[in-house]
């Protein structure tokens, strides 16, 4: 006859070698996913204008194109 604990045990074992398993896949998922992240971030600082200089409304120096809503076709395309 056979022994009911050891087709337990080994059954057990399957499941946590499986659960180990898979969880070591979504750990892989996430440090990929959170590296994808930091190199957006990291894309998005890295390309940004350091010195935009915007006017706050209608004066005798404020220049077409500077103004707040204005956009420059050849910077903003």
């Amino acid at each position: 006859m056979t022994d009911p604990f050891k087709t337990v045990l080994e059954m057990q074992k399957a499941m946590v070698e499986g659960w180990m398993h898979s969880a070591e896949h979504m750990m892989s998922y996430w440090r990929h996913w959170i590296d994808l992240q930091e190199r957006l971030v990291h894309q998005a600082t890295a390309f940004h204008r350091g010195h935009v200089e915007i006017d706050d409304g209608p004066s005798f120096t404020g220049k077409y194109g500077k103004r707040r809503f204005d956009i420059d076709p050849e910077r903003d395309v």
